[in-house]
């Protein structure tokens, strides 16, 4: 179902975007594309990514039938997608009003951005996504990338017919954030209902918000703040590919240049996304695995989805060698040497990712979430100075190696620190329970 909705959503979305820029052209699509990675930057920041929190520590009490042990991990989980919910539009909302030139927009859009980070309150939809891949609902998930694609695509028609704007297009991009997060929430409610699983839920939350003031969390789930600090800082670093990447290149470059950007990597990310949706199934088995010592097992999946993975992914940059200057035309109606060389780059480095993509995964599910933040750290450590260089020296077609250098660096350093915990987690599958 992920890989159906994604079918689905990847065409409209590039069918959106080139819709927008053939209403705005590249400059205008690119303001769009730069206050939209500055929302999910600051979202990404602050975020804790707490869907983790509910399959690794929700999994044991809902197999257990521990109910109120249970809410007691969902409860703790929403506090904190509210808490960065809030927070995030706060911080977003002032670095958008008084930092709007360090930002690269124009004084113009100081209100239209400012106004914008609102969305970020729509972003947080960790706990929601946690409880429907608990229960392997991905259907449901599939239906909220395309449920916001398909708000953008009604409200860029609605534009041909009642005129283009930045305003009407920033308005139609928030819009479909609130509809995608009221979906998936809405889903998720519906999940624990027909599992009995709201009843007695206000109490549970309640007394979740008790546990976190007297600091009793951390002794009733031992490591919990720990790894739920890990996953944000994990998730923070991450992010430097995508929206920071669309920052990077429109402060140094322009509008113009950041919508390219974004919509090579949008055409990249879309192409490998099939492969690399994979990743959201593994945390529920992987911890399964884990639980049960399986730890052979879990190895043998682990290689599998990566060789798999790999071999669909080098095919698929294959075919888009010889497909991308036609399709990069037919999107924006124009040429732009640069762009679609990108577009490979970053394809490149998506294709590199997927060999990789049960590495960062099996790091947290073996409880070595520490060894995966020290990996991300010294990718993005590599990534944002060459990046910026890269960038100046070689405008927008440096931004794509930047990116294919980082992403080898993270994933060979996942492999060593795989490789190093092996004998470790053959040694505890052996121990006696």
């Amino acid at each position: 179902m992920l890989l159906m909705g994604r079918a689905v959503n990847a065409p409209l979305s590039l069918a959106q975007i080139s819709l927008t820029i053939h209403l705005l052209g590249s400059y205008g699509f690119g303001l769009i594309a730069m206050m939209y990675a500055f929302a999910r930057m600051v979202g990404d920041v602050v975020d804790f990514q707490s869907w983790q929190v509910v399959l690794h520590y929700g999994v044991g009490p809902l197999t257990r039938g521990e109910r109120r042990s249970f809410q007691h991990i969902v409860a703790f989980s929403l506090l904190l997608d509210l808490m960065s919910g809030l927070v995030g539009c706060m911080v977003g909302m002032g670095i958008a009003w008084f930092g709007t030139s360090l930002l690269g927009w124009p004084p113009g859009i100081r209100l239209v951005g400012t106004i914008y980070m609102v969305s970020v309150l729509f972003m947080t939809t960790a706990t929601a996504t946690g409880v429907l891949r608990l229960f392997d609902r991905y259907d449901r998930l599939a239906m909220q990338g395309t449920v916001a694609t398909i708000c953008r695509v009604i409200g860029v028609l609605a534009m041909l017919v009642l005129g283009s704007s930045i305003p009407r297009l920033a308005a139609i991009w928030m819009m479909a954030e609130a509809t995608a997060w009221a979906f998936l929430s809405g889903f998720a409610i519906r999940e624990l209902r027909v599992r009995n699983l709201l009843k007695g839920f206000s109490f549970s939350l309640r007394l979740t918000v008790a546990d976190i003031v007297r600091g009793h969390m951390g002794r009733l789930h031992p490591g919990i703040w720990r790894f739920v600090f890990a996953t944000n800082f994990t998730s923070t670093l991450a992010l430097t590919f995508g929206h920071l990447g669309t920052l990077m290149v429109g402060c140094l470059l322009g509008p113009a240049s950041a919508g390219y950007y974004r919509l090579a990597s949008q055409i990249a990310a879309g192409v490998a996304k099939p492969v690399t949706l994979i990743q959201t199934t593994l945390y529920p088995e992987m911890a399964r695995m884990w639980r049960d010592k399986a730890t052979g097992r879990l190895y043998r999946l682990c290689i599998q989805i990566a060789l798999s993975g790999g071999v669909v992914g080098c095919v698929i940059l294959a075919v888009a060698f010889f497909l991308g200057h036609p399709l990069f035309r037919l999107l924006t109606g124009e040429a732009n040497p640069q762009a679609v060389p990108v577009m490979l780059w970053l394809l490149a480095a998506e294709i590199v990712t997927v060999w990789g993509l049960p590495l960062e995964p099996l790091l947290f599910t073996t409880r070595r979430a520490g060894a995966a933040i020290k990996a991300r750290a010294l990718e993005t450590l590599l990534f944002l100075p060459s990046l910026f260089f890269m960038v100046r020296w070689y405008g927008l077609g440096g931004a794509g190696p930047a990116t294919l250098l980082a992403t080898i660096t993270l994933i060979g350093l996942q492999l060593l620190l795989v490789l190093e915990a092996r004998p470790h987690d053959a040694a505890r599958d052996a121990a006696p329970c």
